[in-house]
């Protein structure tokens, strides 16, 4: 079944009196996937103030620390960064979408897997779900594809596990999507590595609060900061914490940071 274009979700979440993060965020994530492997086609910007993991391989559902033997096809990634939201595929184009019981309802993105296949390794990001994939079956980027198999191979076995503390060339940046207001705030969290555990904001004078993850992968408060701007507060899943202050309420504008979490 054909999703909602990029474009005209993007056009409903711009448009929209309310900040309803189901039409603006899950319907703009999904129109992001091309299926391109074998199997289906029959070929095979303003400053706001890895190594794999060794263990024992398992089938299906990857786990921390732990290597995952399972099987790989690829596709493209059609426009903007697939259900993790991303503004663009990461650089080099090397990416990853999930099955479903592995994106965890976004709890994946942002975090690196190491994928090794017959001809050898590649570090990938994970930006995107797949919907139609079974625990254990990973859609690599074609250029990812291609740094472990022959891509006329169109699905060829593998193992990956999570990648420790990725190296980034990029400090954090911070994008508030659009719609967002005083009342309500989503905020979307850009290069910080491994995957995120929590994610806090404040105003001037007031506690921090802590937002709730969307499955499309913006951190949202339903009752909204303020009008900033905001400290942000981001803890991931290994333990690194950091603060950044300055961050705007600027909708669908990139705010870069200094601030690196590692």
């Amino acid at each position: 079944m054909r999703r909602l274009t990029a474009v005209l979700a993007a056009a409903l979440a711009a448009t929209s009196l309310l900040p309803a993060s189901a039409l603006a965020g899950s319907a703009l994530a999904d129109s992001a996937r091309s299926r391109e492997s074998a199997a289906a086609t029959g070929a095979s910007a303003k400053t706001a103030g890895g190594k794999a993991t060794k263990g024992k391989a398992t089938k299906g559902k990857a786990t921390k620390g732990k290597a995952t033997s399972g099987k790989a096809t690829f596709y493209r990634l059609r426009s903007e960064g697939g259900n993790c939201s991303y503004p663009s595929p990461p650089a080099g184009d090397l990416y990853v979408a999930l099955s479903p019981a592995e994106y965890r309802a976004a709890r994946a993105c942002g975090g690196y897997l190491t994928v090794t296949g017959p001809k050898g390794s590649v570090r990938v990001k994970v930006v995107d779900q797949c919907p139609e994939c079974p625990a254990g079956h990973i859609d690599l980027s074609r250029k990812a594809f291609a740094r472990v198999a022959d891509p006329g191979e169109g699905r060829v076995g593998v193992t990956y596990s999570p990648a420790a503390n990725p190296k980034l060339g990029r400090p954090l940046s911070f994008r508030v999507k659009e719609g967002s207001s005083q009342g309500w705030l989503a905020l979307l969290v850009i290069d910080h590595g491994n995957p995120l555990a929590s994610v806090e904001v404040k105003s001037a004078g007031r506690a921090w609060r802590k937002l709730a993850r969307a499955d499309y992968n913006y951190w949202i408060t339903e009752s909204g900061a303020g009008r900033g701007p905001f400290s942000v507060r981001v803890t991931d899943t290994r333990g690194h914490r950091v603060t950044t202050n300055g961050v705007r309420l600027a909708p669908a504008t990139v705010q870069r940071t200094t601030t690196k979490m590692y």
